[in-house]
C-alpha cells in the first residue's frame, strides 16, 4: 500500500510539475502518461540500486531476507550485519556508483540522437535527473542512508566497535532529517508547497529510518550473545492433543497466560493460544478438540536453548507469534516469550545479582 501511495504521489507530482514545465502546451492526459512511465522507470532505477546493494551483501556471505523500496532508495533487510568495515563500505558505495551508471547511460542514450519523441526525452531527461539526485542523496553522511553507512564503516574501522560508530552515525543522520524538515516548512511557507511536502516527507521517513536502526543495533548487542536458556521459562505447562477447546479455555483461566505447547505423548505437535479459542463458538468447545485449532509445530515455532535471543526474537517477529517452544533435540526444554525478552531488556540496566533465574520442572494442564 505505502508504495502504491507513493507511486501516486510521485505521478501527480510529475504530472502537475515537471512535465507541463518541460513539455508546454500539450494535452493533460500526455502529462499523466508521462508521469505513469516515468514514476515507473523511477522505481525500476531504485530497484536496481537495491539490488546491488543485495549483490555484494551476498558475496560477502550474508544472507538478504527481502528488498523495500523508497524513493530516493531503499533497504536490503540483511539477516546480519556487515562482517567488517571493508565490508559494510563496499555493500554502502555500490549504491549510488548504480544510480550514477543509471545516470551516465540514459544521458548517452538522449544524446546519440537515437530517442527522437519529445515525450520520451523528457522522460529519459527526467531519470537522469533523478537517479543523479538519489546516487547524490544516498551519498549524504546521514545513517541509514548509503553515505552514512560509509560514515559507519569509516568509525567502525576507527572506533573498532560497531555499536558506538552505528551511534555516531545515527545522529548524523536524525540532524539532517531535522534539517530537511525545517527546509520543508520553509519551503511551503514561501509558496512552494510541492517541494516543501516532499522535504518534510523524506525528513520524518529519514528520522523515523535512522532511530529506528540505532535500536536494533542496540538490540542486537544487548541480545545478541545471551542464549535462550538463559531467560527461557523452565517450568512448562502443556495440554494434551486431546482435550476440548473447553478444557483448554479453563486451562487459560487457571493459569494466566495467552498460549500453551501441545503435547502428544511427550512430543509437541503444536501450540493452542487464546485467539483460536476465542474463534470457536461457544457452544462447539465441548465437542472440538484442541488438536483441530492449534498451529502445528514447525521450524518456525522453535528455538534451541543455545540460540540467541536475538535470533529468537527475530524469528518471533517474522512469523508473528508472541512464543516460541525450546527443543534440545526433540525433548521440550522450555518456552520463551517477548515478555520474557522485554523483562531482560528492562534488566539490563540493573546489577546481574538482581535477575532472578527460571524454575525447574514441568507442568500439563488441563
Amino acid at each position: 500500500v505505502s508504495w502504491l501511495v507513493i507511486y501516486g504521489l510521485i505521478t501527480w507530482t510529475l504530472a502537475v510539475g515537471y512535465f507541463p514545465h518541460a513539455l508546454p502546451n500539450l494535452p493533460a492526459t500526455t502529462y499523466w502518461a508521462n508521469g505513469l512511465l516515468a514514476a515507473l522507470l523511477l522505481f525500476v532505477s531504485v530497484l536496481l540500486h537495491e539490488l546491488s546493494h543485495s549483490f555484494v551483501a551476498i558475496a560477502h556471505g550474508l544472507s538478504v531476507r527481502g528488498i523495500t523500496l523508497h524513493v530516493f532508495g531503499g533497504v536490503s533487510h540483511l539477516e546480519d550485519e556487515p562482517p567488517t568495515p571493508r565490508a559494510e563500505f563496499l555493500i554502502a558505495v555500490v549504491g549510488p556508483v548504480t544510480s550514477f551508471a543509471i545516470a551516465a547511460v540514459l544521458w548517452a542514450v538522449n544524446a546519440s540522437g537515437l530517442v527522437r519523441s519529445a515525450s520520451a526525452q523528457a522522460v529519459i531527461s527526467y531519470l537522469v535527473l533523478v537517479n543523479v539526485a538519489v546516487g547524490i542523496f544516498n551519498l549524504v553522511p546521514g545513517f541509514p542512508l548509503d553515505g552514512g553507512r560509509i560514515l559507519r564503516a569509516a568509525l567502525w574501522k576507527w572506533k573498532g566497535t560497531l555499536g558506538r560508530a552505528t551511534y555516531l552515525a545515527s545522529r548524523v543522520g536524525v540532524a539532517f532529517a531535522l534539517g530537511l524538515m525545517a527546509l520543508g516548512f520553509l519551503e511551503i511557507f514561501s509558496g512552494s508547497f510541492i517541494g516543501g511536502f516532499w522535504f518534510i516527507l523524506i525528513g520524518t521517513f529519514l528520522r523515523g529510518a535512522a532511530d529506528a536502526s540505532y535500536s536494533q543495533m542496540a538490540l542486537r548487542e544487548a541480545l545478541a550473545h545471551l542464549p535462550v536458556r538463559d531467560i527461557m521459562a523452565r517450568e512448562v505447562v502443556t495440554v494434551p492433543v486431546q482435550a476440548t477447546v473447553a478444557q483448554l479455555a479453563e486451562a487459560f483461566w487457571s493459569h494466566h497466560v495467552t498460549s500453551f505447547p501441545v503435547v502428544d505423548g511427550g512430543a509437541v505437535r503444536g501450540i493452542a493460544s487464546v485467539q483460536q479459542v476465542h474463534g470457536v463458538p461457544a457452544e462447539q468447545r465441548t465437542e472440538r478438540r484442541v488438536s483441530e485449532i492449534m498451529r502445528a509445530v514447525s521450524d518456525d515455532l522453535i528455538v534451541g536453548p543455545n540460540d540467541s535471543v536475538f535470533d529468537a526474537l527475530g524469528k518471533a517477529s517474522r512469523n508473528q507469534v508472541g512464543r516460541l517452544v525450546v527443543l534440545e533435540g526433540s525433548r521440550l526444554v522450555g518456552y520463551l516469550s517477548l515478555k520474557d525478552i522485554t523483562h531482560v531488556l528492562a534488566l539490563r540496566g540493573l546489577p546481574d545479582g538482581a535477575r532472578s533465574g527460571a524454575g525447574s520442572g514441568g507442568r500439563r494442564a488441563p
